[in-house]
């Protein structure tokens, strides 16, 4: 009879009325939202993936089904080979990526499904990057890989530079120190203008002939640099400019996130012997955990995206040392006319972007006090 009462008990209560009304007036409260959602991202997305298999024209009179044509272009090519030595240093850094995935599970002994996948789709792109054209062969779309690499360059450079300058910014701050807001402030401030403008602004001060920079070098004895106009410096000034941009918005996100830990666990820390670093590796770095997540996926997702500073500054040169994919997919569809190929790179670009981010998401995002 009690075993009766206690499943009687435990089943599980039906929704009440009051339930029922919140559930509705919760679907109500984010409708807007979701419709908003469908029409402008889903919809879109949609789209794109039904011309990335057509050959679509600009003005829509092209719409003829071509299969995977569009990504036969854009990733393969004629008279193709494979060899050990190509990108080796680029295929070896990720075939490292992979070995330090592993350390983890060996020293525990236990290797998870999704970590295993992570590490064999490292291996799996470091063994594709070895595909290039032979002697007498060629890529269908050169530019393409220049500008993927390029923007992989700009990424693996400038995320870490932004992030790591806006944390250690946010600690010089940290306290309530004198000024703070202030300094808060003027660092954000660029942040807040148009690319346009950030992108004149450093045009005129990197000019070899009538800028600041050449102005303050000169008493140095150092000759004027032509930053934009060499295969060397242009990605640097590139970056630099994308640093001063945007450094001050992950300052201020990294600040809110100190302010969340908890001063005891300095004062714990401390008591244990800690000293300035590991109070930092094991109170700082914990507690802003979800904010250096965040601060990590927006800036790699933005980073990936860079399209305004290479157009007005360099215009993907000199040459194409500083093309980028956005750029290669907008003059695709918006001066060739090609958008069934632009979209398909478009969702490849996608597809690299969502798979760093899912990995980020994954093991930045791991709550290891649980």
């Amino acid at each position: 009879m009690a075993t009766i009462q206690a499943g009687r008990r435990a089943a599980p209560a039906r929704p009440t009325r009051n339930g029922r009304v919140g559930l509705r007036y919760g679907i109500a409260f984010i409708g807007p939202f979701i419709a908003l959602y469908i029409v402008f991202v889903l919809v879109p997305v949609v789209q794109a993936i039904v011309m990335s298999v057509h050959d679509w024209d600009l003005l829509g009179a092209t719409r003829e089904f071509i299969g995977l044509d569009n990504y036969v272009r854009m990733l393969w090519g004629v008279d193709m080979t494979w060899t050990m030595t190509h990108l080796f240093w680029w295929r070896l850094g990720i075939l490292a990526l992979a070995a330090a995935l592993l350390v983890g599970p060996a020293r525990r002994r236990r290797l998870t499904v999704w970590r295993a996948v992570g590490v064999l789709g490292l291996v799996a792109v470091a063994f594709a990057l070895g595909f290039h054209p032979g002697e007498t062969g060629f890529w269908f779309d050169p530019r393409f890989w220049t500008a993927l690499q390029n923007t992989l360059l700009f990424t693996a450079v400038s995320t870490p530079l932004i992030a790591g300058l806006g944390l250690l910014m946010a600690l010089a701050l940290q306290g309530g120190r004198r000024g703070a807001r202030w300094y808060q402030m003027a660092f954000f401030l660029p942040y807040i203008l148009p690319v346009s403008v950030v992108t004149l602004i450093w045009t005129y001060f990197l000019s070899p002939n009538q800028g600041l920079l050449a102005a303050l070098l000169e008493p140095l004895g150092i000759a004027p640099i032509a930053w934009l106009s060499s295969t060397d410096t242009a990605m640097i000034a590139i970056v630099a400019t994308t640093v001063w941009w945007t450094v001050g918005f992950n300052l201020v996100l990294f600040a809110a996130g100190l302010q969340d830990v908890d001063a005891s666990l300095y004062e714990a820390a401390a008591l244990d012997g800690a000293g300035p670093w590991g109070k930092f590796v094991h109170v700082t770095l914990p507690g802003i955990r979800h904010v250096l997540l965040l601060v990590m996926v927006m800036q790699v997702i933005a980073s990936f995206q860079v399209f305004g500073q290479v157009n007005i500054m360099t215009g993907g040169g000199p040459g194409s040392s500083t093309d980028v994919v956005i750029r290669h997919i907008y003059q695709t569809g918006f001066r060739d006319f090609e958008l069934g190929y632009a979209s398909a790179m478009s969702l490849v670009l996608f597809a690299i972007m969502l798979v760093v981010s899912v990995i980020q998401m994954k093991y930045l995002g791991k709550d290891e006090t649980a």
